[in-house]
């Protein structure tokens, strides 16, 4: 999967670039994320940032490690309850 193949808005970047100052250039959907910092303190706040910047809920059989692997991962349980919120 490339950075191409995503289709997240430029703030889903923002928001993971400034919980995660490690990551620097255009994010991969691949991207190890706690190779580059994401430690319990900071899922916590990348998911408050989220839920809120979002306006959804992310539900608690989703707050797995496997969500919270890579970027396309995270995104695609945020865009799934983006689409389950608007119906």
């Amino acid at each position: 999967m490339t950075t191409t193949d995503v289709s997240w808005d430029a703030g889903f970047e923002q928001l993971l670039t400034s919980v995660l100052p490690r990551v620097t250039g255009p994010l991969d959907p691949a991207l190890d994320l706690k190779a580059v910092g994401l430690d319990s303190m900071a899922t916590i706040e990348l998911l408050v940032r989220l839920e809120d910047q979002y306006d959804v809920e992310i539900p608690e059989d989703k707050l797995t490690g496997a969500t919270f692997a890579t970027p396309g991962a995270l995104w695609a349980v945020l865009a799934a309850q983006r689409t389950a919120a608007h119906v």
